[in-house]
């Protein structure tokens, strides 16, 4: 095993790669996990108040964007039938597994949570469908479970970068 750098000039993957859309979705993906991991964090430790309400409407929106955006990219992956070499790893198809499970249960806890909390307003005067009703309660453990699977989505994430990584440094163009 040695550690291959690519050489400037020269396509890293040296085999097919990702096309621009993947790569964009896959991006925008990533932010939107991060930026609702920490406003939900932050909006926690706040508390009550209109700066915590206004964080509250921005996560639920961005969260429903992110169930949105998650949807094209399964229908994206499974259309344009993509891979690509890192995919290769015997660990990465199981944590990629994970990590989607995880992009569509999170935010589904969470729209449950907020309807059954009757809290399904958004941002721009949208509201959420209701899926859940407010009379049908646990609110509060759905939205707990919301929480607890954000971390381990958050762990995940870390599992997926280390992988990444991983490849890219221990990748040797010539193996292919």
């Amino acid at each position: 095993m040695s550690i291959a750098f690519p050489k400037p000039g020269t396509d890293m993957a040296d085999g097919p790669s990702l096309p621009l859309a993947a790569k964009v979705l896959h991006w925008l993906t990533a932010a939107l996990v991060l930026g609702l991991f920490a406003t939900g964090v932050t909006m926690k430790q706040l508390g009550q108040g209109p700066t915590a309400d206004l964080l509250y409407l921005g996560h639920k929106t961005a969260g429903a964007l992110l169930l949105c955006l998650v949807l094209v990219r399964i229908g994206y992956r499974l259309f344009a039938q993509v891979t690509a070499r890192w995919q290769k790893g015997a660990a990465s198809r199981p944590v990629h597994a994970l990590l989607y499970l995880g992009l569509l249960v999170v935010p589904l806890l969470g729209w449950a949570g907020a309807s059954s909390y009757g809290a399904r307003q958004l941002l721009f005067g949208l509201s959420l469908p209701e899926i859940r009703s407010p009379e049908a309660g646990h609110a509060e453990l759905l939205l707990l479970s919301h929480a607890w699977l954000a971390f381990g989505l958050i762990a995940l994430v870390v599992v997926h970068i280390g992988l990444a990584l991983g490849d890219y440094l221990v990748r040797d163009p010539r193996a292919d």
